[in-house]
């Protein structure tokens, strides 16, 4: 259960600096290149942790039952991510909008960001931490 909650905490640590960023540049305290580069970082932690994750070949049922549960969260947080960049990228003048899926309003952005942390931070409580 170690190996999963240490994946899930780099995706949950990963989710709150993508969040801390977006809040930044939307109050006007960060600017959309610097942004971009932090959040494509926090891309790279979550590409860490699903290799961490799909790779572990678990012990018991219960190490298991957690994988599946952490796969899952951190499908929800890579794709929360993932828009967080692409808002970024609207953010600093890019062709995206609502029609590509892509958010334009900083809120549903948090939102999303704030639904990944809630179920990551679920697996962890599950794995007592």
């Amino acid at each position: 259960m170690a190996a999963v909650a240490d994946a899930v905490e780099f995706a949950d640590s990963a989710v709150a600096t993508t969040n801390l960023t977006v809040v930044l540049l939307d109050g006007g305290d960060l600017v959309a290149p610097v942004a971009d580069t932090a959040i494509s970082d926090q891309i790279g932690e979550l590409s860490d942790a699903s290799s961490a994750l799909t790779t572990l070949v678990p012990p018991d049922d219960t190490s298991s039952a957690l994988r599946v549960q952490g796969l899952a969260a951190l499908a929800m947080a890579v794709d929360a991510v993932v828009s967080a960049r692409a808002w970024v990228a609207h953010t600093a003048g890019g062709d995206l909008g609502p029609d590509g899926g892509v958010p334009t309003d900083p809120r549903d952005v948090v939102d999303a960001l704030d639904e990944a942390a809630d179920q990551l931070e679920a697996v962890l409580t599950e794995a007592g931490r």
